[in-house]
């Protein structure tokens, strides 16, 4: 625990606070375009439009953002997407209940996807930056550990608040409390003294250039594990309805978060010579496991509840090592482009995942929606052996432009809110 302790004390407690805060909207934005659509017009296909929409935006945007903040800084494009996106979630509410054609509610719905502040992978940004020093890089696993930890914890608070919401209230409440939220959270997380500076745009000709291929292989191993995510939540909503339960998709689902969360907290304590893409690789196999389980187990209610905790317990360290990995070879000044990047193949993998499944469970029920997790695990452990010839290369090369760069010792106060 004193790892944690470290961690916190680094920061204070107010960032972390509105670090967590501030990635909700993001987490309750799908599922409230849903609540809000499906009420509003009582037709399921106009909402799962709209809402891939918002996930078509979040899944282009999330790269230009990314960029964005490493040309002008977190501060001045945190607090400008955080301005554009709680607009754009009320404008939603407003085109939605004035009546406005489909097409317009889901132009709006994408806007508001494309300027997700992207908080999840700029606050690893910050934890790279914080324990950039030679120092003091030990601690920058159990960062990232607690980062896993907190995203899956997000991914279960945001549809949660979401439902508890709109029960509450109108179905138009969910989207306004996310958008009060990012004006709320998203903005001082902009604004806190954690906020890397700004180092300059630098053209991809000089020797910050991306490792394309390298970055390539992440961004296809988080579209792997979002296609699990998706086919997974498509294949538990079938189960849960053909079992004559449909309420209880949600809570089956969140046993694989609580699972990943507490995953995530343990990775903090797995041995340092456990190298980053040894343990990328073994992440992936354990994936598999777990989504074969799914296919074995999945045939009772006992059987999905166990196959749902070790996927939980399994796709925590494939989430932490990928950016670890994202982190390790990113250029300095280019972190931003790279973190975010990489986070979106999970969003876009997320879409064909649910796309897929829900159309193998139209035609095979839930056991054709769980065969796809299988199939993309399998898919993960070969990416997994092939991507050693360019991420070891990848990460040598970036550890010498680190040696390069780095300046002379100096004595500093880390602590910095």
């Amino acid at each position: 625990m004193s790892r944690y302790r470290a961690v916190v004390q680094t920061t204070g407690p107010f960032f972390l606070v509105v670090a967590f805060l501030a990635r909700l909207p993001a987490a309750m934005g799908p599922l409230g375009v849903v609540t809000l659509v499906a009420a509003t017009t009582g037709s399921f296909a106009v909402a799962g439009a709209v809402a891939a929409a918002y996930g078509v935006g979040a899944a282009v945007g999330g790269p230009v953002v990314g960029a964005l903040s490493d040309r002008h800084g977190q501060r001045l494009v945190g607090v400008t997407t955080a301005m554009i996106d709680a607009v754009a979630l009320a404008a939603i509410v407003l085109a939605v209940t004035s009546g406005a054609p489909p097409a317009a509610v889901a132009l709006v719905a994408a806007l508001a996807g494309f300027a997700n502040p992207q908080v999840g992978p700029l606050v690893r940004v910050r934890w790279a930056t914080l324990f950039s020093d030679p120092s003091r890089t030990r601690l920058l696993p159990t960062a990232f550990s607690y980062e896993g930890a907190a995203d899956e914890l997000s991914y279960m608070a945001g549809p949660a608040l979401v439902g508890i919401v709109a029960l509450a209230g109108p179905p138009t409440l969910p989207l306004l409390v996310a958008a009060v939220l990012l004006l709320l959270a998203a903005i001082p997380f902009a604004l806190h003294p954690t906020t890397p500076s700004v180092r300059g745009f630098v053209p991809a000709r000089s020797r910050d250039r991306l490792p394309v291929g390298a970055v390539s292989m992440l961004v296809a191993a988080m579209a792997v594990i979002g296609v699990l995510f998706g086919a997974t939540q498509t294949g538990v909503t079938a189960y849960a309805e053909e079992s004559g339960m449909p309420g209880a998709a949600g809570l089956i689902y969140a046993v694989l978060g609580i699972g990943s969360a507490a995953a995530g907290v343990a990775t903090a304590w797995l041995p340092a010579r456990w190298g980053p893409i040894l343990r990328y690789a073994t992440a992936a196999v354990a994936l598999a496991v777990g989504a074969i389980a799914l296919v074995v187990l999945g045939t009772s209610l006992g059987g999905v509840l166990a196959a749902m905790a070790v996927l939980g317990v399994v796709s925590a360290p494939y989430l932490i090592a990928v950016n670890a990995l994202a982190s390790a070879i990113g250029p300095t000044r280019r972190a931003s482009a790279v973190m975010t990047l990489v986070a979106s193949g999970v969003v876009a993998g997320g879409a064909i995942g649910g796309a897929v499944g829900g159309r193998l469970a139209d035609a095979y029920g839930y056991a054709g929606a769980f065969a796809v997790p299988a199939v993309a695990s399998l898919a993960g452990v070969a990416l997994a052996a092939a991507s050693r010839r360019l991420l070891a290369p990848a990460l040598r090369s970036a550890a010498a432009s680190a040696d390069a760069a780095a300046p002379a010792p100096a004595s500093t106060a880390h602590r910095v809110g």
